[in-house]
């Protein structure tokens, strides 16, 4: 006798229908954030600064470094509160402040010009990548430091060849970032513009800077930092005034504790010239918020 044939489970039904009162699957949670990207980078920060004066404490208690090489913390604090204080009276330094401000404003605005003009032209023209560029990388190859005798003997014992220095230690930077953002234009948009009958300036302006611009703020950065390097360096070298003498000056005197007060209160002047060229990076690139500075969201 044949048997019917057996449905299987299942087979030839309709899908189960979701339980009533039920509607579309809800999205899934969020994943947590890991426990460091929940932390707010303030408290951070403070935990890391107590962990290295914490450190720097205990090297200097446990007899592993000897006070007179390495002040303790507290000999620093006091020094850096002195030459706070005297930073915002009006005392000896902060005219050496401004000095050196003003040769790292100086030689960071020269490095910048003369970096983006120089990246234009090896990027865009045959005598740019012929021979401005092997002479550039022949001066970049040089120990800067050497040139400082040379800036003082060509310009005197004034700001100049402060200025000088710092600008030829911060422009490198901005003209290699120039010429590879220039450069490194995507094949298929440059296509699209020439299908499109731009011209050659058109496809400068609208396509090669646009796209340079993130790599010429990356080189401004990094030439930011380098600026205040370069006018420090400058003035320990070559004298006169500015927070580079009084470093010199602290450091012959052996108070070690206000040389560091000095090279922390220029970490800080370095960290502002920095944190000014991100905001001007996100005032011209608002379309990219990839600065230093937190987005709002």
């Amino acid at each position: 006798m044949t048997q019917p044939p057996t449905v299987l489970a299942g087979e030839g039904t309709a899908p189960a229908a979701a339980p009533a009162g039920k509607g579309p699957a809800a999205p899934r949670a969020k994943a947590a954030k890991p426990l460091m990207e929940r932390i707010p980078t303030p408290v951070l920060l403070t935990a890391a600064l107590a962990l290295l004066v914490a450190v720097w404490q205990g090297a200097i208690s446990l007899g592993w470094v000897n006070e007179y090489v390495l002040p303790t913390p507290w000999d620093t604090a006091t020094a850096l509160w002195d030459v706070t204080a005297d930073l915002f009276t009006g005392g000896p330094v902060f005219d050496n402040f401004l000095i050196s401000a003003q040769e790292t404003l100086y030689g960071l605005l020269i490095a910048a010009v003369a970096g983006i003009v120089l990246g234009v032209l090896i990027a865009e023209t045959v005598i740019g990548r012929r021979v401005l560029q092997p002479l550039m990388i022949a001066l970049y190859a040089a120990p800067k430091v050497a040139l400082a005798p040379l800036f003082v003997a060509w310009f005197g014992f004034d700001m100049a060849p402060k200025v000088v220095m710092a600008a030829v230690i911060a422009f490198f930077p901005v003209m290699v970032d120039t010429a590879a953002g220039l450069a490194g234009i995507d094949e298929d948009e440059d296509k699209l513009f020439k299908s499109l009958r731009a011209n050659a300036w058109q496809r400068f302006v609208k396509l090669k800077l646009m796209n340079a611009l993130p790599f010429v703020f990356a080189g401004l950065k990094s030439a930011s930092v380098l600026a205040v390097i370069g006018a420090i360096v400058a003035e320990f070298l070559g004298g006169g005034e500015g927070l580079g003498v009084m470093v010199k000056t602290a450091s012959v005197g052996f108070a070690l504790d206000r040389v560091f007060a000095f090279v922390i209160l220029l970490s800080v002047m370095a960290f502002l010239v920095y944190l000014a060229v991100d905001l001007i990076e996100r005032k011209v690139i608002f379309w990219r918020q990839t600065g230093f500075l937190p987005t709002e969201s």
